[in-house]
């Protein structure tokens, strides 16, 4: 592309982004519902999701190195069991994903997981062979990885500009009610139970999720556009289709500019028409620079989010804060851990319109590092310490302001990246791609995390995450866009040559400016 034709397509990036910002003027605060209480239908989802990422945590917690069950884990079962789940889901991701939500739709794909998800709990609560166990472990990794890119596309495609960092908050945050749920169950009940309890989850999930509309976005690009209409008219807080026809008519020249920029596809009349296969189509975009960039960008983050947020030695918590002698049960640790996780994003969502996502991480992910090498320092200077008996508690409060931080931060701006920073065609695959390699990556980590520790301890790992933390602080300060209030146009620009430098590290006016409500 020449000079004169980027400098061209960032006009018209613009203008179309003046558009869109404008039109969400006229909308009164029943738009802003809507989106809300279509992001709230499908967290019941994302509790799921929450539900089966502390699974592990809570089945190796009562099984592993106990004699007094029929099922009792060794490190080798236990390591296997842990990291099955980020082992498998990266094959959903990758080869299934994308094609399903693109092929079938964003809320279609997040109905059908619901049905293996009720099934491997069922299966759970009678196991009676580690067979079992890896099997469930197995699914509950490929339904997540199934399920996490329509979810995280569905929010990027459904809000309006300054609403789509909270929407995209607030459903991360039912991961996280959902592992709080998970961790209060484990302690309560055995983990058969639990196993039972949670099975009631998929079945709520299922009905819910009929009662939402398509992603408009999807609609438009399947030609679809009086669906489109009518899913736009439900989001926008079920007004008349002369009131959303404006922001419906950005979105199809924006459908018709990304899948033209693609070259696989063509517009004939009103509509979008395919001429290259689907494979061939998402490679001839997979391997353009609008989105091979932002990929890079996100898989970046994401490596750092995984190691600021410890996730490694999540599955072994139980044990791990044992080890440390902390002054109280570790269950109890547990769930105040992921009660201030939930604060922290809580805390994300007052402050991201006004602070941005860039500022927010940097200062959260500083104070996380601080705290991984605070307790390393704690493990080889003062653990079992006579002389201070009462420092048993720093690893504790050390622990707790981790949680608190990367709920501020950490845990969620990787994900608020994925609803934002991808071109409509290619979206699907890319944050497919996206979610498997994170979950390649926390799998090699939980698988050995064990292994490692035995070698450097604990104060050792805890220095060489604290040391990851630092670097991803550098790389956030050095690299991250300011994403807040940008429209999907704006942010696509940042990928290419013509881009306004301090505009991209800015809050975007749309975050900032208060919506005006018509009369």
């Amino acid at each position: 592309m020449s000079l004169e034709a980027e400098k061209l397509e960032g006009l018209n990036t613009q203008n179309e982004a003046v558009t869109i910002i404008k039109s969400r003027y006229n909308y009164s605060r029943r738009s802003a519902f809507a989106q809300v209480l279509a992001t709230l239908i499908q967290n019941w989802l994302l509790i799921e999701i929450g539900l089966d990422t502390a699974m592990t945590t809570m089945v190796i917690g009562a099984l592993h190195l106990n004699s007094a069950e029929a099922l009792s884990m060794n490190d080798e079962q236990a390591s296997w069991f842990g990291s099955l789940p980020f082992i498998c889901h990266p094959l959903a991701s990758l080869l299934l994903s994308g094609y399903f939500q693109d092929r079938f739709g964003r809320r279609t794909t997040m109905i059908l997981v619901t049905i293996p998800t009720f099934i491997a709990w069922v299966s759970l609560y009678f196991a009676q062979s580690m067979y079992v166990l890896y099997m469930v472990s197995a699914v509950t990794g490929m339904c997540t990885g199934l399920t996490e890119a329509p979810l995280h596309s569905y929010i990027g495609e459904i809000g309006e500009p300054h609403l789509r960092g909270t929407l995209s908050s607030i459903s991360t945050s039912a991961v996280l009610v959902g592992i709080f749920m998970m961790y209060v169950f484990c302690y309560l009940f055995t983990w058969r139970t639990v196993a039972l309890i949670c099975s009631a989850c998929p079945v709520i999930t299922f009905t819910c999720m009929t009662q939402i509309p398509e992603s408009p976005t999807w609609l438009i690009v399947k030609n679809r556009y009086e669906d489109a209409r009518k899913s736009l008219c439900w989001l926008r807080g079920w007004v008349d289709p002369s009131e959303v026809e404006e922001e419906f008519q950005a979105l199809v020249s924006h459908a018709r500019n990304s899948m033209q920029k693609n070259k696989s596809a063509q517009s004939v009349g009103d509509g979008l028409i395919k001429k290259d296969s689907y494979l061939k189509t998402q490679f001839k975009e997979m391997t353009s620079k609008r989105v091979l960039l932002p990929l890079r960008l996100i898989l970046i983050v994401f490596v750092f989010r995984e190691i600021t947020t410890f996730s490694a030695i999540r599955p072994y918590l139980i044990g791990e804060l044992n080890k440390l002698h902390t002054p109280i049960n570790a269950k109890l640790i547990l769930i105040l851990s992921e009660v201030l996780v939930f604060v922290g994003a809580m805390m994300n969502v007052v402050f991201l319109r006004r602070l941005g996502k860039r500022k927010i991480a940097i200062f959260a992910n500083g104070i996380v590092a601080i705290c991984i090498l605070g307790t390393g320092i704690y493990c080889s200077f003062l653990q079992d310490s006579t002389r201070f008996p009462q420092a048993a508690w720093l690893p504790v409060i050390f622990w707790l302001m981790l949680s608190l931080f990367c709920g501020f931060s950490a845990t969620l701006l990787p994900w608020q990246l994925v609803c934002e920073i991808f071109p409509i065609v290619g979206r699907g695959l890319a944050t497919g791609i996206t979610a498997g390699t994170k979950y390649l990556i926390q799998s090699a980590m939980v698988k050995s995390y064990l292994f490692i520790e035995t070698y450097i301890g604990l104060s050792g790992m805890m220095y060489l995450y604290g040391t990851g933390a630092v670097l991803g602080v550098i790389h956030l300060y050095l690299c991250l866009p300011e994403t807040e209030g940008k429209t999907l146009q704006q942010i696509e620009s940042y990928f290419t040559k013509n881009h306004d430098r301090k505009e991209k590290f800015s809050v975007g006016t749309a975050a900032r400016a208060e919506p005006k409500v018509s009369s």
